[in-house]
């Protein structure tokens, strides 16, 4: 028991809807993308099939199968710009996560993010929370992996720990990061505060479920490990 408690671990933070509620933002980045090119992207449309899906397979649920990787670019490039725009003046984190993350560096746990966003969206997260310096390593769609629900993305963010993924617990609001921790063998909890309430069907595997991070603690998570 000793030897399992103080074997070394780490935690793996999705960033949108988890560490930040945002997903309305997103949202309305959507609608006013569909606005600008005539796409029949409405609220359900969007919920139904866009919500917490990487921008490659959007783009094939916008333009097809055999959508272009020019035209998914042009997409995600100008997607993620209206979002920016739309939520920089708005972030704010969702409670408890500053407290977590400073209890868990004290006790010299690593951390990382895993995010289907780009890495502007993550750095305009960590620097607009003022927590950039609590994350040894941050992993997110650069264009050149698969996201969310492949496990790629968090099983880089353990390999950048120096971690086994079995000994990082994941914390998590969506389906697609429900199944990356699932495929990659991860623990997971999910944070639910900024889920979508359909996401929470889908929870049966996960070690618990906390409405945010107040009632989060090093302890807690470290607990997950050996369920």
């Amino acid at each position: 028991m000793v030897a399992e408690r103080t074997a070394p671990w780490g935690v793996i933070f999705d960033v949108d809807g988890t560490m930040v509620d945002n997903v309305a933002f997103h949202e309305k980045a959507w609608l006013t993308f569909g606005e600008r090119h005539d796409l029949p992207i409405t609220s359900s449309f969007y919920r139904e099939k866009m919500h917490s899906r990487s921008n490659d397979l959007i783009a094939k649920v916008l333009y097809g199968e055999d959508v272009s990787p020019a035209l998914a670019a042009a997409m995600n490039k100008e997607k993620e710009a209206i979002y920016r725009e739309l939520y920089r003046p708005h972030i704010k984190e969702n409670p408890g996560l500053t407290p977590l993350l400073e209890a868990l560096h004290r006790e010299k746990i690593p951390c990382a993010a895993a995010s289907n966003s780009p890495p502007e969206n993550v750095d305009m997260i960590l620097e607009g929370l003022h927590v950039r310096h609590f994350f040894k390593a941050t992993s997110a769609l650069d264009g050149t992996g698969r996201g969310k629900p492949h496990p790629d993305l968090l099983l880089k963010a353990a390999q950048a720990l120096e971690l086994k993924i079995n000994r990082c617990v994941v914390l998590e609001d969506s389906i697609s990061g429900f199944e990356a921790a699932e495929r990659a063998g991860a623990p997971f909890i999910v944070i639910s505060c900024g889920s979508n309430p359909a996401s929470l069907l889908h929870t049966q595997n996960a070690r618990a479920i906390h409405l945010d991070f107040t009632t989060l603690t090093p302890e807690v998570l470290r607990a997950a490990l050996s369920k």
